[in-house]
């Protein structure tokens, strides 16, 4: 999860395939990646830019999104160095700077917790200490919008990676 700061400090967000869901940018980490990378991939994959890591914020373990127990969530802050904002695609429906005193009601308190970390200056190699460490609840009902969410995507990318082979010489 990377809360991407501009350069007159508002705070890029996306919105999910739920409309009313808008988040910071992440994801999994794939295989032989670390944290950090991953981050850099995930923020070009669903936002179109190109992101630089500026600093490790924290780690949040939290309900997961995706089934029955914990997850556990790597946070960085870090700048567009490139790129170009992504239209609508499976995983972003939309795309917004917003200031940090006026972030959308609808954004989880994770998200809303990391933001404020990062800009504070909390965490990380250039904040004030070690990397954070903390545990950040939330009503679990908040959880089956966005797993119904994420299993409709996982399924919908599983068809088109099942047609691509199929139509591929």
């Amino acid at each position: 999860m990377t809360v991407v700061v501009s350069p007159e400090g508002r705070v890029l967000l996306l919105r999910r395939a739920i409309p009313f869901l808008w988040d910071l940018p992440g994801g999994g980490i794939e295989g032989g990646e670390s944290p950090e990378q991953a981050a850099v991939r995930e923020c070009r994959e669903e936002t179109g830019y190109e992101v630089e890591i500026e600093r490790g914020v924290g780690r949040y373990l939290h309900p997961s999104v995706h089934g029955p127990g914990d997850q556990l969530t790597f946070a960085f802050r870090g700048s567009v160095v490139g790129g170009a904002p992504r239209g609508i695609g499976l995983e972003t429906t939309g795309l917004r700077w917003c200031e940090p005193s006026a972030l959308p009601r609808t954004l989880e308190g994770l998200h809303r917790a990391v933001i404020a970390d990062a800009l504070a200056g909390r965490g990380g190699s250039a904040g004030d200490g070690p990397p954070i460490e903390r545990r950040v609840e939330f009503a679990r009902w908040k959880l089956w919008p966005a797993r119904v969410a994420f299993a409709i995507e996982d399924a919908v990318e599983g068809l088109l990676r099942g047609v691509g082979r199929r139509v591929a010489p």
